[in-house]
Protein backbone atom coordinates (compact mmCIF):
# COMPACT_ATOMS: atom_id res chain seq x y z
CA UNK A 1 0.00 0.00 0.00
CA UNK A 2 1.24 3.83 -0.16
CA UNK A 3 3.21 4.39 2.06
CA UNK A 4 1.82 7.51 4.20
CA UNK A 5 1.99 9.78 7.74
CA UNK A 6 -1.65 9.47 8.65
CA UNK A 7 -0.36 8.29 11.75
CA UNK A 8 2.61 9.46 14.13
CA UNK A 9 6.01 7.29 12.73
CA UNK A 10 6.24 3.73 14.75
CA UNK A 11 9.07 1.47 14.42
CA UNK A 12 10.95 0.16 11.57
CA UNK A 13 9.35 -2.83 10.77
CA UNK A 14 6.73 -3.21 12.52
CA UNK A 15 3.70 -1.55 11.19
CA UNK A 16 3.17 0.54 7.38
CA UNK A 17 0.84 2.80 6.97
CA UNK A 18 -1.64 3.85 4.14
CA UNK A 19 -4.23 6.35 2.82
CA UNK A 20 -7.09 3.40 4.16
CA UNK A 21 -4.90 2.90 7.61
CA UNK A 22 -2.97 1.08 9.08
CA UNK A 23 -1.55 -1.81 6.88
CA UNK A 24 -0.02 -4.74 7.91
CA UNK A 25 3.64 -5.00 8.63
CA UNK A 26 6.28 -6.71 6.15
CA UNK A 27 6.39 -10.91 7.21
CA UNK A 28 2.40 -10.80 7.43
CA UNK A 29 0.70 -13.12 4.45
CA UNK A 30 0.22 -9.99 2.57
CA UNK A 31 1.04 -9.12 -0.74
CA UNK A 32 3.00 -5.80 -1.00
CA UNK A 33 4.04 -5.83 -4.73
CA UNK A 34 3.94 -3.62 -6.62
CA UNK A 35 3.79 -2.27 -10.61
CA UNK A 36 5.39 0.81 -9.74
CA UNK A 37 7.23 3.44 -6.82
CA UNK A 38 5.02 4.21 -4.21
CA UNK A 39 3.97 7.61 -4.07
CA UNK A 40 4.23 8.73 -0.61
CA UNK A 41 1.18 10.72 1.71
CA UNK A 42 0.61 13.38 4.27
CA UNK A 43 -1.49 13.41 7.43
CA UNK A 44 -3.31 16.89 7.13
CA UNK A 45 -5.10 16.34 10.66
CA UNK A 46 -5.40 13.49 13.32
CA UNK A 47 -7.16 13.05 16.48
CA UNK A 48 -6.61 9.24 17.95
CA UNK A 49 -8.12 8.15 21.39
CA UNK A 50 -6.68 4.34 22.48
CA UNK A 51 -9.41 2.57 20.24
CA UNK A 52 -10.39 4.84 17.57
CA UNK A 53 -8.71 7.29 15.07
CA UNK A 54 -10.01 9.85 12.73
CA UNK A 55 -8.11 11.48 10.50
CA UNK A 56 -7.96 13.62 7.41
CA UNK A 57 -4.88 12.92 4.84
CA UNK A 58 -3.87 12.84 1.03
CA UNK A 59 -2.04 10.36 -0.73
CA UNK A 60 -0.64 10.03 -4.06
CA UNK A 61 -1.33 7.71 -6.98
CA UNK A 62 -1.36 3.95 -5.52
CA UNK A 63 -0.07 1.68 -8.54
CA UNK A 64 -1.48 -1.38 -7.31
CA UNK A 65 -1.64 -3.51 -3.62
CA UNK A 66 -3.20 -5.73 -1.80
CA UNK A 67 -3.61 -4.45 1.80
CA UNK A 68 -4.78 -5.46 5.17
CA UNK A 69 -5.89 -3.42 7.76
CA UNK A 70 -5.16 -2.85 11.32
CA UNK A 71 -8.32 -1.45 12.16
CA UNK A 72 -12.18 -1.87 10.95
CA UNK A 73 -11.50 1.24 8.40
CA UNK A 74 -14.14 3.80 6.63
CA UNK A 75 -12.87 6.09 4.30
CA UNK A 76 -14.67 9.26 2.49
CA UNK A 77 -13.37 10.45 -0.29
CA UNK A 78 -12.85 14.50 0.31
CA UNK A 79 -11.37 15.22 -2.90
CA UNK A 80 -11.93 15.34 -6.90
CA UNK A 81 -13.45 12.29 -8.39
CA UNK A 82 -11.56 9.44 -9.35
CA UNK A 83 -11.53 5.88 -10.80
CA UNK A 84 -10.47 3.26 -8.07
CA UNK A 85 -10.26 -0.41 -8.89
CA UNK A 86 -10.47 -2.92 -6.67
CA UNK A 87 -10.70 -6.64 -5.61
CA UNK A 88 -13.13 -7.90 -2.77
CA UNK A 89 -11.87 -10.03 -0.40
CA UNK A 90 -11.00 -13.83 -2.06
CA UNK A 91 -11.75 -12.85 -5.28
CA UNK A 92 -10.38 -12.71 -8.89
CA UNK A 93 -13.28 -10.21 -10.21
CA UNK A 94 -11.96 -6.70 -11.23
CA UNK A 95 -14.18 -3.93 -10.13
CA UNK A 96 -13.21 -0.33 -11.14
CA UNK A 97 -15.57 2.35 -9.76
CA UNK A 98 -15.61 6.06 -10.11
CA UNK A 99 -15.61 7.68 -6.78
CA UNK A 100 -16.91 10.95 -6.29
CA UNK A 101 -16.49 13.69 -3.33
CA UNK A 102 -18.71 12.50 -0.10
CA UNK A 103 -18.93 8.49 -1.58
CA UNK A 104 -18.12 5.75 1.46
CA UNK A 105 -15.23 3.10 1.10
CA UNK A 106 -15.20 0.64 3.81
CA UNK A 107 -12.99 -2.73 4.82
CA UNK A 108 -13.12 -4.77 7.86
CA UNK A 109 -9.99 -5.65 9.64
CA UNK A 110 -7.50 -8.00 8.93
CA UNK A 111 -9.47 -9.14 5.71
CA UNK A 112 -6.81 -8.55 2.62
CA UNK A 113 -8.39 -6.36 -0.71
CA UNK A 114 -6.66 -5.35 -3.71
CA UNK A 115 -6.48 -1.77 -4.69
CA UNK A 116 -5.52 0.95 -7.36
CA UNK A 117 -5.92 4.50 -8.12
CA UNK A 118 -3.99 6.17 -10.71
CA UNK A 119 -4.18 10.03 -9.40
CA UNK A 120 -3.77 11.50 -5.97
CA UNK A 121 -6.84 11.07 -3.67
CA UNK A 122 -7.74 13.07 -0.45
CA UNK A 123 -10.05 11.45 2.33
CA UNK A 124 -11.67 12.03 5.80
CA UNK A 125 -10.81 8.43 7.66
CA UNK A 126 -12.14 6.50 10.44
CA UNK A 127 -10.26 3.93 11.97
CA UNK A 128 -11.85 1.50 14.74
CA UNK A 129 -10.28 -1.38 16.64
CA UNK A 130 -12.19 -4.70 16.30
CA UNK A 131 -12.30 -4.99 20.17
CA UNK A 132 -14.62 -1.45 20.08
CA UNK A 133 -17.02 -2.67 17.51
CA UNK A 134 -16.99 -6.02 19.37
CA UNK A 135 -18.67 -4.26 22.61
CA UNK A 136 -21.07 -2.51 20.47
CA UNK A 137 -22.34 -5.63 18.91
CA UNK A 138 -22.57 -7.24 21.84
CA UNK A 139 -24.34 -4.53 23.88
CA UNK A 140 -26.12 -2.91 21.13
CA UNK A 141 -27.63 -6.35 19.28
CA UNK A 142 -28.38 -9.54 20.33
CA UNK A 143 -24.38 -10.62 19.27
CA UNK A 144 -23.68 -13.71 20.26
CA UNK A 145 -21.72 -14.81 17.36
CA UNK A 146 -18.98 -13.43 15.76
CA UNK A 147 -19.46 -9.96 12.89
CA UNK A 148 -17.90 -8.86 9.92
CA UNK A 149 -17.67 -5.59 7.77
CA UNK A 150 -18.35 -6.32 3.79
CA UNK A 151 -15.39 -4.34 1.88
CA UNK A 152 -17.06 -1.80 -0.13
CA UNK A 153 -15.91 0.97 -2.58
CA UNK A 154 -17.27 4.10 -3.71
CA UNK A 155 -20.69 3.58 -1.89
CA UNK A 156 -23.23 6.48 -1.25
CA UNK A 157 -23.92 7.03 2.03
CA UNK A 158 -26.13 9.57 3.66
CA UNK A 159 -25.70 8.83 7.26
CA UNK A 160 -21.40 8.47 7.20
CA UNK A 161 -21.35 11.69 5.27
CA UNK A 162 -23.04 13.05 8.27
CA UNK A 163 -20.77 11.73 10.62
CA UNK A 164 -17.85 12.06 8.70
CA UNK A 165 -19.20 16.12 8.54
CA UNK A 166 -18.89 16.13 12.16
CA UNK A 167 -15.60 14.49 12.25
CA UNK A 168 -14.39 17.09 9.70
CA UNK A 169 -15.80 19.79 12.55
CA UNK A 170 -13.65 17.76 15.30
CA UNK A 171 -10.92 18.06 13.09
CA UNK A 172 -10.89 21.55 12.46
CA UNK A 173 -11.15 22.53 15.83
CA UNK A 174 -7.87 20.49 16.64
CA UNK A 175 -10.01 17.82 18.72
CA UNK A 176 -11.54 19.71 21.12
CA UNK A 177 -13.78 17.57 22.49
CA UNK A 178 -11.59 15.09 22.78
CA UNK A 179 -11.98 11.06 23.34
CA UNK A 180 -15.65 11.57 24.77
CA UNK A 181 -16.59 12.94 21.69
CA UNK A 182 -14.87 10.93 18.75
CA UNK A 183 -15.76 7.59 20.74
CA UNK A 184 -19.27 8.90 20.18
CA UNK A 185 -19.44 9.96 16.98
CA UNK A 186 -17.55 5.94 16.49
CA UNK A 187 -19.80 4.63 18.12
CA UNK A 188 -22.95 5.77 15.99
CA UNK A 189 -20.87 4.76 13.04
CA UNK A 190 -20.09 1.11 14.51
CA UNK A 191 -24.01 0.29 14.51
CA UNK A 192 -24.16 2.08 11.69
CA UNK A 193 -21.73 -0.39 10.15
CA UNK A 194 -23.12 -3.76 11.62
CA UNK A 195 -26.85 -2.80 10.75
CA UNK A 196 -26.43 -2.14 7.02
CA UNK A 197 -22.87 -3.47 5.73
CA UNK A 198 -22.68 -6.37 7.84
CA UNK A 199 -22.51 -10.80 6.73
CA UNK A 200 -25.29 -11.29 9.27
CA UNK A 201 -28.43 -8.98 9.96
CA UNK A 202 -28.22 -8.33 13.97
CA UNK A 203 -31.38 -7.80 15.68
CA UNK A 204 -31.45 -4.34 17.58
CA UNK A 205 -31.86 -4.83 21.37
CA UNK A 206 -34.53 -2.02 22.46
CA UNK A 207 -33.82 0.72 25.54
CA UNK A 208 -36.02 2.56 27.13
CA UNK A 209 -35.94 5.32 29.44
CA UNK A 210 -33.51 7.54 30.92
CA UNK A 211 -31.09 6.26 33.80
CA UNK A 212 -32.33 4.88 37.15
CA UNK A 213 -31.45 7.49 39.68
CA UNK A 214 -28.97 4.80 41.09
CA UNK A 215 -27.18 4.61 38.13
CA UNK A 216 -26.84 8.52 37.47
CA UNK A 217 -25.42 9.43 40.09
CA UNK A 218 -23.06 6.29 40.02
CA UNK A 219 -21.70 7.75 36.64
CA UNK A 220 -21.87 11.29 37.73
CA UNK A 221 -19.77 10.45 40.83
CA UNK A 222 -17.27 9.29 38.19
CA UNK A 223 -16.97 12.01 35.98
CA UNK A 224 -16.66 14.12 38.96
CA UNK A 225 -13.79 11.71 40.70
CA UNK A 226 -11.69 11.17 37.37
CA UNK A 227 -12.43 14.37 35.59
CA UNK A 228 -8.81 15.18 34.89
CA UNK A 229 -8.65 11.75 32.81
CA UNK A 230 -8.97 11.12 29.47
CA UNK A 231 -12.81 10.09 30.04
CA UNK A 232 -14.32 7.63 26.93
CA UNK A 233 -17.55 6.73 26.25
CA UNK A 234 -17.03 3.04 26.80
CA UNK A 235 -15.57 3.60 30.16
CA UNK A 236 -18.47 5.63 31.73
CA UNK A 237 -20.80 3.12 29.90
CA UNK A 238 -19.18 0.53 32.06
CA UNK A 239 -19.88 2.43 35.09
CA UNK A 240 -23.56 1.59 34.42
CA UNK A 241 -23.13 -1.77 33.10
CA UNK A 242 -24.93 -0.50 29.81
CA UNK A 243 -23.69 -0.44 26.22
CA UNK A 244 -22.22 2.93 24.77
CA UNK A 245 -25.04 3.56 22.36
CA UNK A 246 -27.64 3.01 24.94
CA UNK A 247 -26.01 4.78 27.85
CA UNK A 248 -25.51 7.95 25.60
CA UNK A 249 -29.30 7.91 24.82
CA UNK A 250 -30.26 7.11 28.67
CA UNK A 251 -27.79 10.03 29.93
CA UNK A 252 -29.18 12.37 27.54
CA UNK A 253 -32.86 11.59 28.65
CA UNK A 254 -32.07 11.58 32.16
CA UNK A 255 -29.76 14.94 31.91
CA UNK A 256 -30.85 16.47 28.87
CA UNK A 257 -27.34 16.78 27.45
CA UNK A 258 -25.25 14.20 26.01
CA UNK A 259 -22.00 12.64 28.20
CA UNK A 260 -19.42 14.82 26.04
CA UNK A 261 -21.65 17.98 26.67
CA UNK A 262 -22.10 17.24 30.22
CA UNK A 263 -18.50 16.76 30.85
CA UNK A 264 -17.04 19.66 29.32
CA UNK A 265 -19.90 21.59 31.06
CA UNK A 266 -18.21 20.32 34.45
CA UNK A 267 -14.78 20.74 33.28
CA UNK A 268 -15.64 24.31 32.68
CA UNK A 269 -17.37 24.66 36.01
CA UNK A 270 -14.22 23.09 37.50
CA UNK A 271 -11.83 25.66 35.52
CA UNK A 272 -13.61 28.63 36.92
CA UNK A 273 -13.03 27.31 39.99
CA UNK A 274 -9.26 26.56 40.07
CA UNK A 275 -9.04 30.18 38.06
CA UNK A 276 -9.51 31.51 41.23
CA UNK A 277 -5.90 30.39 42.54
CA UNK A 278 -3.46 32.99 40.77
CA UNK A 279 -0.86 30.46 41.70
CA UNK A 280 -1.83 28.05 38.79
CA UNK A 281 -1.30 29.20 35.36
CA UNK A 282 -4.13 29.04 32.81
CA UNK A 283 -2.16 25.93 30.89
CA UNK A 284 -1.73 24.01 34.17
CA UNK A 285 -5.49 24.39 34.90
CA UNK A 286 -6.54 22.96 31.63
CA UNK A 287 -4.48 20.03 32.80
CA UNK A 288 -5.79 19.86 35.81
CA UNK A 289 -9.42 19.88 34.57
CA UNK A 290 -8.91 17.34 31.79
CA UNK A 291 -8.51 19.43 28.53
CA UNK A 292 -5.49 18.49 26.39
CA UNK A 293 -4.04 21.83 26.01
CA UNK A 294 -4.34 25.19 27.21
CA UNK A 295 -6.32 26.14 23.64
CA UNK A 296 -8.92 23.44 24.17
CA UNK A 297 -9.79 25.11 27.44
CA UNK A 298 -10.14 28.50 26.06
CA UNK A 299 -12.37 27.24 23.31
CA UNK A 300 -14.97 25.51 25.70
CA UNK A 301 -14.36 28.59 28.47
CA UNK A 302 -15.42 31.22 25.66
CA UNK A 303 -18.00 29.50 24.42
CA UNK A 304 -19.91 28.58 27.43
CA UNK A 305 -19.21 31.70 29.98
CA UNK A 306 -18.52 34.48 26.66
CA UNK A 307 -14.96 34.73 28.22
CA UNK A 308 -11.64 34.01 27.72
CA UNK A 309 -9.68 32.42 31.00
CA UNK A 310 -6.96 34.82 30.95
CA UNK A 311 -10.22 37.63 31.07
CA UNK A 312 -12.45 35.60 33.89
CA UNK A 313 -9.54 35.85 35.68
CA UNK A 314 -8.94 39.45 35.33
CA UNK A 315 -12.18 39.79 35.97
CA UNK A 316 -11.64 38.79 39.75
CA UNK A 317 -9.25 41.45 40.36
Amino acid sequence: MVATMCFPPFAVGEVSTGAFGEVKAAGDPVDHASAGTPQKARSERLQRTRRVSLIRCTAGPNHGHTISLKQITVAIHDGAALEVEWRAPGSDRLRSDIVSHGRVSMADADVPFWTRWRTPLSIVRFGIDRSFVTQVWRSEFDGANGHSIETSIGMEDPVIERIAALGRGELARKGAGGRLYVESLATALAIHLLRNYGATMPHRTRHKGGLPPAQLRRVVDYINAHLSDDLGLIELAAVTGLGPHHFGDAFKAAMGTSPHRYVIERRVDRARELLHDRERTISEVAYDVGFSSQSHLTFHFRRLTGLTPGRFRRSLE
